[in-house]
């Protein structure tokens, strides 16, 4: 049992609203810290399957940036229009949200519960670039 500050540490994010409900914000390996901001991948990831076409999965991951720690990257499995939906993705999220990059993983690693497999994805996704 992980407790923390008498909290059980599940690894997610939450908050506590006036009313003392506790409201979940996401996992927080799913965050990323870019430039002092927390940026959730999650939230990357719903604008970009709110502009994309039903059977086009999406995913963000982060990679590494020598300026500002970190970049987020987008995944999709088909090819997109990268410019559209980035034009339109810059008036769903903060600029710092923005994928720097879009790269097609035709097929998507996922774990035996049927989730997607983050962690496979961004080393396909870092490989990728050091090929490249």
């Amino acid at each position: 049992l992980r407790l923390q500050s008498g909290w059980y540490d599940t690894g997610d994010l939450g908050c506590l609203d006036e009313d003392g409900y506790i409201w979940h914000k996401g996992r927080l390996k799913r965050f990323v810290k870019i430039g002092g901001e927390m940026i959730s991948l999650v939230s990357v990831e719903e604008a970009l399957n709110n502009l994309t076409p039903d059977d086009v999965e999406c995913c963000a991951v982060e990679l590494p940036d020598s300026r500002r720690g970190s970049r987020i990257v987008g995944v999709t499995n088909k090819v997109i229009d990268e410019k559209e939906v980035g034009k339109q993705l810059a008036e769903e999220i903060p600029n710092l949200a923005l994928p720097k990059k879009y790269v097609v993983v035709e097929e998507f690693p996922y774990m035996g519960s049927g989730k997607t497999d983050f962690r496979t994805l961004t080393n396909i996704v870092r490989d990728m670039e050091s090929d490249e």
